[in-house]
């Protein structure tokens, strides 16, 4: 398999980092933002300053998700990159997982979900 495109992130990135869309790749850069990849060619779409890097994206139904270690989860337009909403203070650190109907976070040591907003019809 030959490499098509490669990007300088300018940090270590693991896959609670990256997500990938329908048409967008969206990886951690920079240590204060998100960057939105065409995935074909590895142009930018879009990027967006975040507290930082290291927390858990995802991406579901057009949206992505990320939640920052300092515990503030972000919404941001999959295919533009605008910012949807961002609630800080939850106290979250962990994981950020979406199902069909309502995005959630995991991660308690009990396994129970910590937080819960249900996704636009």
């Amino acid at each position: 398999m030959a490499v098509r495109w490669s990007r300088l992130l300018h940090l270590r990135s693991s896959p609670a980092t990256m997500a990938a869309g329908p048409d967008v790749l969206v990886v951690a850069e920079r240590h204060s933002r998100l960057v939105g990849l065409d995935p074909t060619t590895g142009t930018l779409r879009w990027e967006q300053r975040v507290e930082d890097c290291w927390g858990t994206t995802a991406v579901a139904d057009g949206r992505c998700l990320h939640l920052s270690q300092t515990g503030v989860l972000h919404c941001f337009d999959l295919d533009n990159g605008d910012r949807l909403w961002s609630t800080p203070g939850l106290g979250l650190r962990r994981y950020v997982t979406v199902t069909a109907r309502s995005m959630r976070r995991r991660g308690c040591r009990c396994g129970s979900t910590g937080w819960s907003r249900a996704a636009a019809p």
